[in-house]
C-alpha cells in the first residue's frame, strides 16, 4: 500500500468548486465537501497512530464543545473513515508546523487507505464568505442550516441576502447524528450548510446520498465572517 501525500498543486480552487456545486444542484446529483483539521486527525488516529495513553493527553478529549465528539470513540473514528472515502471532496491542511496538521493527515489517510476523489484546502470554508458567486448560489437554491450557529446565521441570510432558510437543525454532539439525518430527510432543501465539528464530516456524505449538496463550512457559519452586501459577480 503506497502512502498518501498532500501537495498544494492538487488543491481544487474555489471557483471550480462552486461551479461543480452548481452543476450538481442543477442536475440533481449529490455532492459533499468535508474538511479534515487537527481534531478530525486526532479522532482518526485513535487505536493506530495514537494509543489510549496518547488519547488521554489530547486537551479536548473530554470536551465535546471543540469538535462535537468526546474521546475515546472508536465508532466515530470508523464512521469518519467511511465518510472520507465517500465524500466527493476533502479539505486538508498543507502546513507541517504541527504534527497534528499535514503529517498526521498523511499518516492516518495512509493507515486507512483513504484516497479522496478530490482535495482542496481545509480552510476553503473561510473563502466562501468572500465569494459573490457562492452567495448568489445560496440565493438560487433552498438552503438548510445545520449547527449550533444556525439561528444566528439564518438572521444574516434573511437580513443581508434576502434568503429565508428552508430549515434549521441544531446539533451539538455526536449522539445527535442519527436524529439530525432523520430530520434532514423530511425537509425540502437543495443544499445543506453544516457547522458541526467532526460530526459534519459524517453527516455531509449521508445527506449527499439523497441527491443534495452538503458542505462542511465550520466556523464560516458565524455571520462575523460575512460581508453585508452582495454584487452580481466576483
Amino acid at each position: 500500500m503506497s502512502g498518501f501525500y498532500i501537495y498544494k498543486e492538487d488543491f481544487a480552487e474555489l471557483p471550480d468548486i462552486i461551479r461543480r456545486i452548481r452543476y450538481c444542484l442543477r442536475n440533481n446529483i449529490g455532492f459533499s465537501l468535508v474538511r479534515v483539521g487537527d481534531a478530525e486527525n486526532q479522532v482518526l488516529a485513535q487505536g493506530s497512530v495514537y494509543l489510549d495513553e496518547n488519547i488521554k493527553q489530547i486537551w479536548w478529549a473530554d470536551c465535546p464543545d471543540w469538535t462535537g465528539i468526546t474521546l475515546p470513540n472508536y465508532e466515530a473514528r470508523d464512521r469518519l473513515i467511511i465518510s472520507l472515502k465517500q465524500a466527493d471532496m476533502v479539505g486538508v491542511l498543507h502546513q507541517s508546523d504541527s504534527y497534528e496538521w499535514k503529517p498526521l493527515t498523511e499518516a492516518v489517510f495512509t493507515q486507512y487507505d483513504i484516497r479522496p476523489h478530490d482535495i482542496c484546502y481545509a480552510f476553503i470554508n473561510m473563502y466562501l464568505p468572500r465569494s459573490n458567486d457562492f452567495k448568489l448560489l445560496l440565493k438560487e437554491f433552498k438552503v438548510l442550516l445545520i449547527g449550533k450557529l444556525a439561528n444566528r446565521f439564518a438572521d444574516y441570510l434573511i437580513d443581508y441576502l434576502g434568503v429565508h432558510p428552508a430549515g434549521i437543525i441544531n446539533i451539538e454532539h455526536y449522539d445527535q447524528i442519527s436524529q439530525v439525518e432523520k430530520e434532514s430527510r423530511s425537509m425540502d432543501f437543495d443544499i445543506a450548510l453544516l457547522s458541526a465539528g467532526s460530526n459534519a464530516v459524517i453527516l455531509a456524505p449521508l445527506i449527499a446520498g439523497y441527491q443534495k449538496a452538503a458542505l462542511d463550512i465550520g466556523r464560516a457559519m458565524n455571520p462575523m465572517f460575512w460581508p453585508r452586501s452582495i454584487t452580481s459577480s466576483d
